[in-house]
């Protein structure tokens, strides 16, 4: 099963939190739970309450059980990434980080730690996050286009360029036309920056496409249609931005369907 707008399966059985109930040693915290446990579907409630958007009614939940069973990785995780869907990464990261401390081959949270590392301009520490998750999950596209993100950013443009293909074509195998889309948004990112406008406008088209709610991708083609002298296409490309947006605005659609990665 996968949580939210990340793509990434998360469990919803899960067992018990550490029941170490040893005395902890000088400057050691410990995991000993000092409440008793939650229902069998507590932590199920909790993902589908994220899901539904309520990140605070489901932190209000995970807050306590937190603070009663400091040993439970993931309850940590699910508490993290109601404040990772909020856009707030320090608090998300310093959670995610304590439950991949708790259970170290859990790999769920590395995606959403990595994430948040990469908005916080942490950008080598998100890339060892994702590479660790491509460890367990090799074929996982959206670590990819991480990945992609960050040689982007590193101005490694053949790098990019790659992971955003291969990207691509791992989301065809699979149908995921969301994942397909961003990475060719991206992929025009690489075509603009290397001055080939031609097939920065065939993949923002095909982009638009595949996600019609994303109005950044309109601006960029309008920026690329007006660069090919197509004054008329880019002018209708900024009223889609206009509308789109406008709509998004409106229905309270997710910031990251509706804007670039």
């Amino acid at each position: 099963m996968t949580c939210v707008g990340s793509g990434v399966p998360v469990r919803v059985v899960d067992p018990p939190p550490r029941q170490d109930s040893s005395p902890s040693r000088s400057g050691e915290e410990s995991l000993a739970p000092t409440a008793p446990l939650p229902p069998p579907n507590f932590l199920p409630s909790c993902l589908e309450l994220i899901r539904r958007g309520r990140y605070a009614e489901a932190r209000g939940l995970l807050q306590p059980v937190v603070a009663g069973h400091p040993g439970w990785s993931r309850a940590h995780f699910y508490l993290g990434i109601t404040y990772h869907e909020e856009n707030r990464y320090e608090e998300a990261s310093e959670l995610f980080r304590r439950a991949l401390e708790l259970d170290p081959e859990s790999s769920a949270p590395r995606m959403f730690y990595g994430w948040s590392l990469y908005y916080l301009g942490r950008l080598e520490e998100a890339r060892g996050m994702f590479e660790s998750y491509l460890s367990v999950h090799p074929a996982y596209p959206d670590a990819i286009f991480a990945l992609g993100l960050i040689d982007f950013d590193a101005d490694s443009l053949d790098s990019a360029r790659s992971r955003f293909e291969e990207t691509i074509r791992l989301a065809r195998e699979k149908r995921d036309a969301s994942t397909e889309a961003k990475a060719r948004a991206r992929l025009a990112d690489v075509w603009i920056r290397s001055g080939d406008w031609q097939k920065a406008k065939g993949d923002l088209e095909r982009s638009i496409q595949l996600n019609p709610d994303n109005y950044e991708t309109y601006f960029k083609l309008s920026r690329v249609l007006q660069r090919l002298g197509d004054a008329e296409g880019a002018a209708d490309a900024r009223r889609k931005h206009d509308e789109v947006r406008q709509r998004a605005r409106l229905t309270g659609l997710k910031d990251r369907k509706t804007r670039q990665p």
